[in-house]
């Protein structure tokens, strides 16, 4: 028997994206509240308590007010629950599913109104499963849709992304196009500039706070723009930049002027998107006015290309060679820490394998331990003796430079040249698709 002296969950959720709004709660959830409240008067029923998820998709289950009306039937305090109908209980019929196994095993009456279904009335949930699988492919179909509308936009070249990126902004007489924001814009070209003098990017991140820049996440916010406009943010971090965020600043390659389109995709049930291969994307160039010289960028991607991993160690210093050495034998990484033994301080060098395995099928069996400081002199020497060759031999210097740049160049267009299959495909299944919609209008 359901106890009746228990809470009357009526609950109610609306999708994201919801037209009917009149700026707080949306006219459907209040419709919802007062068709579900009526219907609960009709049976009687008090104790009456709402829980609401507005502007929440019904693929998803960690919906707040959900979770919360879930943790009440699982702790006794609820006897019977209302909805207006199964699809605001959700789009995933296996979710569901288990849901009502929750409230049947809680004992607690499940009605949705608008289906007929009564948990009371064992005939009437014969149907819940079939109206649970509709709900999911009517998800799935829907999800389908938004994916080709987008992709068929994508391949046009117009910009897909929801917000322009930091350094630009929407055109307000034509949405799929990007204008400069001199603003943010200057402080783009003051990243990449520093970048190319030989600063590394925790440097410019240290510049950056010392001039009191904002960093992207604000500097948006401010203007009621990007992920994070409705959140309240630390202000602490207003100024700190980090290595991440000058990362992703310069490896954009819009800031060229590109469109680049399809850099993520996720399932219709994920919440989240994930990045893919880079030859899936769809790049259109010269859609937008540059921000970046684009033989600049490319010569940023080459230093990032070829740039090592540094982690500072126990002193918080980062040894020039750190990421630059390599075990002769296993072709692993050499790690440098401090040796404070004997009253000096020295930096050594060992294999970072051979530590790891060197109980049992060790990968490496040396440690190969080098002095990193007498090798650093080694190579400092070395420096010194090419740059006084580049002086004195100045012709044949250059000579040497252009062929090992030609290898390097080669080398290149070898990998470049494999592409070229993919792209070529990538390219018939972009008009087919274009053919599809000429011939549809």
């Amino acid at each position: 028997m359901n106890d009746y002296s228990k809470i009357t969950a009526l609950y109610s959720r609306l999708s994201v994206g919801d037209e009917d709004r009149d700026g707080g709660e949306s006219n459907s959830i209040q419709n919802q509240k007062k068709f579900l409240e009526s219907y609960a008067r009709q049976l009687k029923l008090t104790n009456i308590r709402h829980y609401i998820d507005d502007d929440e998709s019904g693929r998803f289950f960690d919906r707040s007010a959900y979770s919360r009306m879930i943790d009440d039937v699982e702790n006794g305090k609820i006897g019977v629950c209302i909805m207006k109908d199964m699809t605001r209980w959700g789009r995933d019929y296996l979710q569901v599913g288990n849901a009502m196994e929750i409230f049947r095993r809680n004992n607690v009456r499940f009605i949705a109104v608008n289906n007929g279904i009564d948990s009371e009335k064992p005939d009437t949930l014969e149907f819940a499963p079939f109206i649970n699988i509709m709900s999911e492919w009517y998800a799935r179909d829907i999800s389908k849709k938004v994916k080709t509308g987008i992709r068929t936009k994508g391949t046009s070249g117009k910009p897909i992304a929801t917000e322009a990126p930091y350094g630009y902004v929407k055109d307000p007489g034509d949405k799929d196009f990007w204008l400069i924001d001199e603003e943010a814009a200057e402080v783009v070209r003051l990243i990449f500039r520093l970048f190319l003098d030989g600063k590394n990017r925790n440097q410019i991140a240290v510049y950056l706070k010392n001039e009191q820049l904002p960093t992207p996440t604000f500097y948006m916010k401010d203007r009621g723009r990007g992920t994070c406009k409705n959140k309240t943010l630390n202000e602490e971090n207003r100024y700190k930049w980090n290595k991440a965020t000058l990362t992703h600043i310069l490896t954009r390659q819009e800031y060229c002027g590109d469109v680049v389109n399809f850099k993520t995709a996720k399932h219709f049930r994920d919440k989240r998107n994930h990045y893919v291969d880079r030859s899936q994307w769809q790049i259109t160039e010269n859609v937008h006015e540059p921000i970046v010289d684009r033989a600049d960028f490319e010569n940023v991607q080459r230093i990032l290309e070829n740039a090592p991993v540094k982690r500072p160690n126990g002193d918080g210093e980062i040894h020039p060679l750190s990421g630059l050495l390599f075990c002769k034998d296993c072709g692993a990484k050499m790690h440098i820490r401090i040796d404070y033994r004997n009253g000096g301080k020295r930096h050594i060098a060992y294999c970072s394998e051979y530590h790891k395995g060197k109980a049992k099928n060790p990968k490496c069996h040396s440690p190969h331990i080098m002095d990193a400081d007498l090798l650093m002199q080694t190579v400092s020497e070395v420096l010194k003796k090419i740059a006084e060759y580049s002086i004195s031999n100045r012709a044949d210097f250059e000579a040497l430079v252009k062929k090992s740049l030609d290898v390097q160049q080669t080398d290149r267009t070898k990998k470049q040249q494999k592409r070229v299959p993919q792209i070529t495909t990538r390219i018939e299944q972009i008009e087919k698709v274009l053919d599809k919609c000429c011939s549809s209008d």
